[in-house]
């Protein structure tokens, strides 16, 4: 090789200054810190927590400071004492206990009944697109329109309740398991069929387990909308449950006994989704297989 042709040596690679050497040992033990995915969720459990607790207890100081005006925010002291009272006059257990059972038999009837019916739709396209002008026409209907005429043919009882929390339910379900049946592989059912299975085989062995994801996010999106039904429902004609305590409240004034009621709704929302986060984790295991 000639002089001319020759390369100079690569100059030899400067050590990391220490600095970086502890920055970089610090950002992969940050990163393994949240690799664990209990690590992450306690972590992530307790920050949410501590965040709740400083706006609690925000609130509670501002409004015995004067801050805040404890007539129209209340404050977290006299909200507490309004659930205490309740509980022990009986009124808060058959409160929760009413929207509780409004919630799930209409949840039930409109959230499960209309996955089937959207799982269903796949056996014909011809009926699923005859059915779709008239879904996203009943779905465009909201549910404080129909309300007074469900209670009016129905009745003031709770099965005019559970009708309207299915109607606030059965659309968006229905949508989203039909739209999880289409967007199955179709190379897989193809090769089903290869093996000469049959329609109602390719339905049960492919359709439903393919298309959980997609029940399992309407039915987390239903959840809202089912408390809010039976709040609106309660909000008509109720003679207990947690709309008619905050409808008690706002006509009293009383914001001590709306917000109270507005809580409740809280804790009953995550209450209902950490059951359907259990219920995803047991329909979606095979997935993880």
């Amino acid at each position: 090789m000639s002089p001319s042709t020759a390369r100079p040596p690569s100059p030899r690679p400067r050590a990391p200054r220490p600095a970086v050497v502890r920055a970089r040992r610090n950002g992969a033990a940050g990163e393994g810190l949240f690799r664990s995915p209990r690590t992450r969720r306690t972590t992530l459990h307790v920050l949410q927590v501590a965040i709740v607790a400083a706006l609690l207890i925000y609130w509670e100081v501002g409004a015995r400071t004067g801050a805040i005006s404890a007539f129209l925010f209340s404050s977290p002291s006299a909200i507490w004492e309004v659930l205490v009272q309740r509980f022990q006059s009986g009124e808060l257990l058959t409160d929760i206990t009413t929207t509780a059972a409004e919630v799930i038999i209409g949840f039930l009837v409109g959230a499960v009944g209309g996955s089937v019916l959207g799982l269903l739709l796949w056996y014909s396209r011809f009926v699923s697109d005859l059915a779709a002008p008239f879904i996203a026409a009943i779905g465009s209907i909201p549910v404080l329109a129909i309300a007074p005429m469900t209670i009016i043919w129905f009745g003031t009882e709770m099965l005019a309740k559970v009708v309207i929390v299915a109607f606030s339910c059965v659309v968006v379900s229905l949508t989203t398991s039909y739209r999880g049946a289409q967007r199955t592989d179709p190379d897989l059912i193809n090769l089903m069929r290869s093996f000469n299975a049959s329609r109602h085989a390719i339905f049960l062995k492919l359709v439903v387990p393919g298309s959980m994801g997609w029940i399992v996010s309407g039915l987390k999106l239903n959840v809202g909308f089912a408390i809010v039904g039976a709040i609106v429902a309660e909000y008509i004609s109720s003679e207990a449950g947690i709309g008619h305590m905050i409808l008690l409240g706002s006509s009293n004034f009383s914001m001590n006994i709306v917000l109270a009621g507005v809580a409740l709704v809280m804790v009953m929302m995550l209450l209902f989704n950490a059951l359907i986060s259990g219920l995803e984790r047991i329909l979606l295991s095979w997935e993880r297989k």
